[in-house]
């Protein structure tokens, strides 16, 4: 059996793994320092009656902006590799906010 070919995404399959990858770690990084820096988080907090509220929707801001960005390049992306991007990202994601609030 010939070994499988990367599959190559293009449009919004190929710009929103790249964008979900990016969301990931603007998500980690915001956390840690909306957590560290305690007048951002009360500014956050303000905005929507709750900083995880701000947060999330900063979040969906940025996967959308990201992501449409993205698709109006065309550019296409290697599929197994952006896998791989999107797995890696969610664990270093994971592990780094778990690090975080278990220190902090």
């Amino acid at each position: 059996m010939p070994p499988a070919k990367d599959a190559t995404l293009d449009g919004a399959a190929g710009a929103f793994g790249v964008a979900s990858v990016v969301t990931i770690i603007f998500n980690v990084v915001l956390a840690w320092i909306k957590d560290a820096y305690d007048p951002l988080n009360s500014y956050m907090a303000s905005l929507t009656g709750h900083h995880w509220i701000t947060h999330g929707l900063a979040d969906l801001a940025v996967f959308f902006v990201v992501g449409f960005a993205l698709m109006l390049t065309g550019a296409t992306y290697n599929g197994r590799k952006l896998i791989i991007a999107v797995i890696a990202a969610t664990l270093a994601g994971g592990a780094g906010l778990t690090l975080w609030f278990v220190v902090v």
